[in-house]
């Protein structure tokens, strides 16, 4: 998976995923974001749902994500 950051970026996020909606299981955490391109790789698991959980921002403008990307390989 791939965050691509705008120029207002996360440093504490957590990514969550869920196959019912309600039920969630974390996939990726971090407090060290910096920006740019972020690649999280993970254990594959079924899933219809994902939440990008923002928890700190590392600039004064909030968050801005150009692009976000799951790919199963």
């Amino acid at each position: 998976m791939t965050l691509d950051w705008e120029r207002a970026y996360g440093r504490s996020y957590r990514i969550d995923f869920s196959a019912d909606g309600t039920n969630r299981h974390t996939a990726r955490s971090t407090a060290s974001g910096d920006g740019g391109l972020d690649t999280a790789v993970f254990t594959a698991r079924p899933a219809r749902h994902l939440r990008v959980r923002f928890l700190d921002r590392g600039t004064e403008w909030g968050y801005s994500l150009r692009e976000v990307a799951v790919r199963d390989r």
